[in-house]
């Protein structure tokens, strides 16, 4: 074999090889899980709840060090990665397994003391609750990011609070105000929203239900909704054994009444 023949096979043959090497992954550093999920080489039992392990994608470490994956953490709807890696800057501790840099990442940074935005978003918010037709109800389940629980579930409020969540980018619930009386209840400077007579509700309204018209304060405010029409047919989460869905209040007798006031997103 010529002498420049054989350097040049020698060159691709060492191509092929270097070719062939997978990248040695490091306990603590990044990997890449389910989905393309960015993730971190951890040991098994540190993956945490609420967070996925794969096989496999952390080469050159012991059996039990797994990438692990948390798609979903905060309020906001973040999750979990390097802080290198996220780009909007945006990120709170303590809500990931791993060190210290990888980190719940969340889109964007929220104002602390929110404000209603100009053009009212209420049937917006409407449209994203009748996304969730089909969802079981369960008492107290639901957040900003969506059904919670085993089966995943919205109440009345979570269904309400999550849709806000999701268009406003305000969090009823870490504003204590996701339970269903306490957002009635609570004054205009506190939940940045008007009250409305009920006689001029409208669409994308959310309008309540209770006995003795709903008095403040207390709890006699059970139930909320979202208003489909300026009539009687709701969006709602009802109660145990149904699921998200369309209902008329017209139908229902023995139920408790509207409320005097409906609250405009």
């Amino acid at each position: 074999m010529k002498p420049v023949f054989f350097i040049l096979w020698l060159l691709s043959a060492g191509f092929a090889a270097a070719s062939n090497i997978t990248e040695r992954s490091v306990l603590n550093g990044p990997c890449t899980g389910a989905g393309g999920a960015p993730g971190v080489c951890i040991h098994k039992g540190a993956c945490g709840s609420g967070a996925k392990f794969i096989d496999n994608a952390c080469p050159e470490t012991p059996d039990d060090v797994k990438c692990c994956t948390k798609t979903s953490c905060g309020s906001a709807g973040g999750n979990c990665r390097f802080t290198s890696q996220c780009a909007s800057g945006n990120t709170q501790s303590g809500l990931c397994p791993g060190p210290a840099d990888f980190k719940c990442c969340l889109p964007t940074k929220t104002d602390p003391n929110p404000k209603p935005p100009t053009k009212a978003p209420g049937l917006a918010i409407l449209a994203k609750a009748k996304e969730a037709v089909g969802v079981p109800y369960r008492f107290g389940s639901g957040s900003c990011s969506g059904p919670t629980g085993n089966p995943k579930s919205f109440d009345c409020s979570g269904l309400v609070s999550w849709a806000v969540c999701q268009v406003t980018h305000r969090s009823l619930f870490d504003e204590n105000l996701r339970e269903t009386y306490k957002l009635y209840c609570a004054s205009e400077s506190k939940s940045k929203y008007k009250k409305i007579p009920f006689s001029q509700r409208r669409a994308g309204d959310a309008v309540f239900f209770g006995p003795n018209k709903c008095r403040c304060p207390g709890r006699d405010v059970h139930h909320v909704a979202l208003m489909l029409d300026s009539g009687t047919r709701i969006w709602n989460a009802l109660n145990k054994g149904t699921k998200v869905r369309e209902d008329n209040f017209k139908n229902w007798p023995g139920r408790d009444a509207p409320c005097p006031y409906v609250i405009r997103f």
